[in-house]
């Protein structure tokens, strides 16, 4: 081995002078291998690397191998799947063909026969779930009066404790004034007496004694009674600022309240998109119930509270009315945005009136108003019962299309179906009749109804406590489209079996048959019925009628049959292009369904026959249906929507 010295050589260019600069490694060089030596290393080398690559090309065709049997079973179990699908749908087939061949060799009183086993069964079916539902929601409502009772014992029992302390404290420090004046009572009377007998030593007056001893006698019984007087004076006072406490709280809180339905109206009057505006209504649906509590705390009389109950009341009615046309896939109407603009000026005009007495109103002014009716709470009572009565009046005076006015003009026979076959007269002895148990003794027509395919006579009567009620008559027929009856609803008297019980017989009295409830709706102790008409196991959607009924009195307060009036009529037998069986077959999987029958439900182009079926799915309850000639999926209803 031998070593070598390297030098390197650095030239500063900078400077133009050279520097060198000497380096010296040991750099140790091997002597070459010889020819052999080498030969016999590159063929290790060469070796190793045909070892390394032979595991590797194993390994892909093991992974080729394995793809390749996977495509294969994937083939083959895709070939049995649609075998498998072939025969399913050839024994549907079968099974279809020999249930035609079943009905066509039954005969029409079979078939009838058959019809109406199915509905009695479909009937104990849901009877037997609508007992089932309405027990659990019973037994909820129990639950919940339960604790809501407990918890309003609970705090009346603390009040109740806290006033009860609150008391004792206030006798023990009128017990220790009033001990305290006793002790000053005795300590005067001791020093009278010590003076006494200073006088009758000196020989002065006598005979003053007795008269001094009940004198000062008189005084610390006149102390104890001015005592007990201040006890119950603080106490007057304290219900009293609690209760001026309570009427100024819930005061700022409608003020609140009312703020949010302004702009709930102001926003709802200039949105074009149904989502936005169904968001909005039931914003204010919400806020309008808060409202209508607010109002029944405050101490206001009878009169006030209606009038101004009735504004608050007809915001929630039309909220829910239009939610459930947007719930239906209508849209708004120009009828229905005129009513919100009306509304939105209305209660735009009490919040800015609430604004201007909240900032001047005292307490002083709430006491007043308490006490004597007067001052500032009073007048802000009055001029909301004034903005109210005038939407009411102008609601009541659009409604009957000018009460007490002109009457509208009669309508053309193209609009009305041809000429009147009813006079006034006659609507009026017309409503005698269908009102007969309403205690209302004369009618009077106040107007004329023209819409689009129909014209009506407008008749309102009062019954004995002062109640409007307020009537449609058909111009032709004679028959009631609608009526609304005013006196206000409280308390829940009757059941809701009795309440659809009352529904039915007022529908048989007016002559309808055949009639199925298939809709309810509880609004407080009003509930909304939709009755719809049946007949051979298919039920018609279009041919419905509304029944609301007031549960504390068990009458029916209003009604609407322009629906059944305009679709009715006799229709041939449904014809179906698929049966239910394979309707449901088509439903999404873990869907359960509950009940099913066949109907009829208004479409775009006239009447659509459907598969009506009530589903369960994750606690959630929908009502789904599909095309009965194509099998096609056309609507699905939450049940807690409807």
């Amino acid at each position: 081995m031998e070593e070598k010295k390297e030098t390197k050589v650095a030239k500063n260019v900078s400077s133009g002078a050279e520097k060198v600069e000497r380096i010296e490694k040991n750099v140790k060089t091997q002597k070459p291998q010889s020819q052999a030596t080498q030969k016999t290393v590159s063929k290790k080398v060469v070796t190793e690397k045909k070892e390394e690559k032979e595991p590797a090309v194993e390994k892909k065709t093991e992974k080729e191998n394995e793809r390749a049997q996977a495509r294969v079973a994937a083939a083959l179990k895709k070939k049995e799947e649609k075998a498998m699908r072939a025969e399913e749908r050839a024994k549907a087939k079968a099974k279809r063909m020999q249930e035609k061949e079943r009905r066509a060799k039954m005969t029409a009183a079979e078939r009838k026969a058959e019809a109406a086993k199915l509905k009695a069964e479909r009937k104990e079916r849901m009877e037997k779930r609508l007992a089932e539902r309405k027990a659990k929601a019973e037994k909820k409502r129990a639950e919940r009066k339960a604790k809501a009772a407990k918890r309003a014992a609970e705090r009346k029992e603390m009040q109740e404790k806290r006033k009860a302390a609150m008391e004792a404290r206030q006798r023990e420090r009128a017990h220790q004034k009033a001990n305290r004046s006793q002790e000053k009572s005795k300590n005067k009377q001791k020093q009278n007496a010590r003076k006494k007998e200073r006088k009758e030593n000196r020989g002065g007056n006598k005979g003053y004694g007795g008269w001094l001893a009940a004198v000062i006698s008189l005084g610390a019984v006149t102390l104890g009674l001015t005592t007990a007087v201040t006890v119950g004076a603080i106490e007057m006072r304290d219900m009293q600022n609690n209760t001026m406490t309570g009427v100024q709280s819930t005061t700022y809180e409608l003020i609140g309240i009312m703020e949010h339905v302004d702009d709930d109206l102001d926003r709802a009057r200039i949105s074009a998109s149904s989502v936005q505006q169904e968001r909005i209504l039931t914003d204010l649906l919400v806020q309008a119930r808060l409202a209508e509590l607010d109002l029944e705390k405050l101490p206001i009389n009878g009169e006030a509270d209606r009038n101004l109950t009735s504004f608050i009341n007809k915001v929630g009615a039309v909220s829910e009315r239009m939610l459930s046309k947007l719930r239906r896939g209508e849209a708004l109407s120009e009828e229905d945005e005129n009513t919100l603009q009306s509304l939105y000026e209305t209660n735009h005009a009490m919040r800015q009136m609430l604004d201007e007495y909240a900032s001047k109103m005292t307490d002083k002014d709430i006491m007043s108003f308490m006490k004597k009716g007067e001052g500032v709470f009073s007048d802000m009572v009055k001029g909301l019962e004034n903005l109210t009565l005038e939407e009411n009046r102008a609601a009541l005076e659009g409604k009957m299309q000018g009460a007490g006015m002109k009457r509208a003009t009669p309508p053309s026979k193209e609009e009305s179906g041809g000429s009147p076959k009813i006079d006034t007269a006659q609507a009026e002895e017309l409503c005698l009749r269908y009102f007969s148990d309403y205690k209302i003794t004369e009618f009077q027509c106040v107007g004329e109804t023209v819409a689009r395919g129909y014209a009506a006579y407008n008749v309102q009567g009062y019954d004995d406590k002062g109640t409007l009620l307020f009537a449609e008559i058909d111009y032709n027929g004679g028959e009631l489209i609608r009526f609304d009856y005013y006196e206000p609803c409280e308390g829940e008297t009757f059941d809701m079996k009795n309440a659809e019980t009352i529904a039915q017989n007022f529908l048989e009295k007016l002559g309808y048959e055949d009639m199925t409830a298939v809709r309810t709706r509880e609004n407080g102790t009003d509930v909304d019925f939709s009755f719809v008409y049946e007949t051979d196991g298919v039920v018609y959607y279009p041919d419905t009628v509304r029944v609301k009924v007031c549960r504390s009195r068990g009458v029916v307060t209003g009604f609407d049959a322009s629906k059944y009036l305009q679709n009715h009529e006799n229709r041939e037998e449904v014809q179906t292009g698929v049966t239910m069986a394979e309707a449901q077959a088509k439903l999404r999987k873990g869907l359960e369904v509950e009940c099913s029958r066949l109907a009829v439900v208004k479409a775009k182009g006239g009447e659509r026959a459907a598969y009506e079926f009530l589903c369960s799915y994750m606690d959630e309850k929908y009502l789904i249906y599909t095309d009965a000639v194509s099998g096609e999926e056309i609507a699905i209803l939450n049940i807690k929507n409807l």
